[in-house]
């Protein structure tokens, strides 16, 4: 099992509806997110800074490519762009984990 944990920054101001967009998230994205083998998968917010982890049984890096590459991932993505602030990563910033308590 591989766990990651990424940032990502929202525009300021944003947050509340940043919050209320994720209420009732897509069944799609859901489904997306499921089929790729992602699970436990946890978005927190801290000021305009999203924290989130989601975990993997497989091939972590080849299975978030998978499912960044379907269609449902670009309309989300642009759903999401008058909030997110993207960059050359669409926005996301792997952390590395430096402690673990099992």
């Amino acid at each position: 099992m591989t766990g990651r944990a990424f940032t990502i920054q929202i525009r300021p101001g944003t947050e509340e509806e940043y919050k209320r967009r994720h209420v009732d998230v897509w069944p799609e994205i859901k489904a997306n997110i499921k089929k790729h083998g992602f699970f436990n998968y946890s978005i927190y917010l801290n000021g305009t800074t999203l924290f989130a982890y989601m975990e993997h049984d497989g091939d972590f890096d080849a299975s978030f490519a998978a499912m960044q590459a379907e269609p449902i991932a670009a309309q989300w993505r642009n759903h999401m762009s008058d909030i997110i602030i993207r960059d050359e990563n669409m926005g996301f910033r792997f952390l590395e984990r430096v402690f673990r308590v099992d």
